[in-house]
């Protein structure tokens, strides 16, 4: 019954494409070639996310009858497209992998409340071999400097309220206040200034105000007291990986983007923690608050906040308190690199170099205030080709590197965009999740004792140590949170890129394979 549920729902078009007719005429297109499952249940929530649309046409119609309060004003909004991206899967609010552009509105739950979560590439100058021995020794240092509290991230209130308002160039242009204290000893700012070129947005989204983040700015009280937000790996599925170039794919983009075979990067994934969460749930409340009293509430549970109109400078607002904590994800990932470049260089012995590949958020809306197009991303990333009016860009040329990590078990993807508008510029942030987190706590013991037993994962617990291990309560939770994101749980990553690939979205350049993984 879901099988013909499902090809009553989606239609292939080709190799790589499917289409979801819906009632409201808004142009949905799948990516996903004959090899990657779909999920009934992700269609169905992504159909419920285009009944938005029949929403917004509700509300007009009403306003136009003058039963309601002014909503939209001269401008209507409109779900103009959406693309589903070859991981796509059912997600909280809408499926993760959707693409939707609006015009002349913004939803909230469109990019959750993990904003700007994204994905930070760094290659370093350490070959598989001088690494392989240190491996076993790693772990401990790892643990200490991620989990235990030894970072040693110093954030003063005016770097705080920098990086906030003007992401990593007000980080860089306050690193004065604690240069050569703890991890900004590992902040090189005349590296980092270039790395701006090889961050989306430069790493800037700039805002007017800090929106309830006052007490956040204030609470240090100094210049070098210790920060509790900035460099977490957070849950989920959020990680930091020690992996390996293992093969070259395009040579000639490798070399420009400073790429070599056998040596070690550091992919890290994660967004802006604690401060998202505010602000999704805030915008999500006053969303609702003015949706039209005398409508019934729509089904499908999605509010929208119109950015022309009577309701623009609630938009407008959404949208400055979202680069806020975006702005934040970027220095987070930042200094999540650095973080592991610190304990890479204590273990071997000496200053390890490493420099940024790229670093590109996948839950975020790109808007252009212009043409009131606002471009929604829930777990999909930019995938744009080369510019050559881009002049300053190291990727004029190439295309924009695309990040697609596999499981900690499987092989991570670096490729280069290729601008193809028919998916809307994007591409999947990821394998996606073949098992829910509940199903995969259930997985036999057998199983997951055979998946583990070849990995190697750095947690916040250490399950061998004796204190721990008397401790069933504690060991039983570290073992379901590894059971949530183990490498059976996520599809096959191959006929995910070779759907990126074959659609001509993005190209393969390199494949690392995972040495090491960080799991919050």
């Amino acid at each position: 019954m879901s099988v013909t549920r499902l090809d009553a729902l989606v239609h292939r078009t080709d190799d790589t494409r499917s289409t979801l007719p819906n009632p409201h005429g808004v142009p949905v297109t799948l990516f996903a070639n004959r090899d990657v499952p779909i999920e009934l249940e992700a269609v169905e929530q992504a159909l419920a996310f285009v009944d938005v649309q029949g929403t917004i046409d509700d509300i007009a119609d009403a306003e136009r009858a003058g039963t309601i309060d002014p909503f939209w004003g001269d401008e209507v909004g409109r779900l103009e497209r959406v693309v589903l991206t070859p991981d796509f899967h059912r997600g909280g609010g809408i499926p993760v992998g959707t693409v939707g552009q609006a015009r002349g509105f913004v939803v909230p739950q469109a990019v959750g409340n993990d904003v700007c979560c994204g994905m930070r590439l760094l290659v370093t100058d350490i070959t598989r071999d001088e690494l392989a021995p240190h491996l076993d020794a790693i772990h401990r240092p790892l643990r200490a400097v991620f989990f235990q509290g030894q970072r040693e991230l110093p954030m003063s209130p005016r770097q705080r309220e920098a990086l906030l308002r003007e992401g990593l160039w007000g980080l860089y242009e306050t690193r004065a206040d604690n240069a050569g204290t703890g991890l900004w000893c590992h902040y090189d700012a005349r590296s980092q200034e270039a790395d701006l070129t090889r961050v989306h947005f430069q790493g800037v989204l700039p805002t007017r105000d800090t929106f309830a983040f006052a007490d956040y700015i204030a609470s240090s009280g100094a210049t070098d007291s210790r920060d509790s937000q900035i460099g977490s790996i957070g849950g989920g599925n959020h990680f930091v990986e020690l992996q390996v170039i293992d093969e070259i794919l395009d040579g000639t983009t490798a070399h420009a983007w400073g790429i070599a075979g056998n040596t070690v990067a550091i992919m890290a994934h994660s967004g802006s923690v604690g401060l998202g969460h505010p602000v999704g749930g805030f915008f999500l409340d006053r969303a609702r608050a003015i949706y039209p009293r005398q409508l019934k509430r729509p089904d499908h549970g999605f509010y929208v906040i119109p950015t022309r109109g009577p309701h623009a400078a609630l938009g407008a607002r959404y949208l400055d308190a979202m680069r806020n904590a975006a702005n934040f994800a970027f220095g987070n990932r930042l200094f999540l690199g650095l973080m592991a470049v610190r304990v890479l260089s204590d273990v071997l012995g000496r200053d390890v170099g490493a420099r940024l590949v790229y670093d590109a958020p996948h839950n975020l809306i790109w808007d252009d205030e212009r043409s009131g197009i606002h471009l929604h991303r829930k777990g999909a990333c930019p995938a744009l080709g080369g510019d050559l009016s881009l002049a300053a860009s190291p990727f004029r040329y190439t295309g924009h590197p695309v990040i697609i990590p596999g499981s900690m078990g499987a092989a991570s993807y670096l490729l280069a965009g290729e601008g193809n508008e028919a998916a809307l510029c994007s591409a999947c942030h990821g394998a996606g999740r073949s098992l829910s987190r509940g199903k995969s706590r259930h997985v036999d013991e057998r199983t997951y004792a055979s998946t583990f037993e070849r990995l190697r994962v750095v947690a916040p617990i250490d399950p061998t140590a004796p204190d721990v291990r008397l401790r069933r309560d504690v060991l039983a939770e570290y073992h379901d949170r590894l059971k949530e994101e183990a490498p059976y749980a996520y599809k096959d990553i191959t006929p995910v890129v070779q759907t990126v690939e074959d659609a001509a979205i993005a190209r393969r350049v390199a494949r690392m394979w995972p040495l090491l993984t960080i799991k919050g």
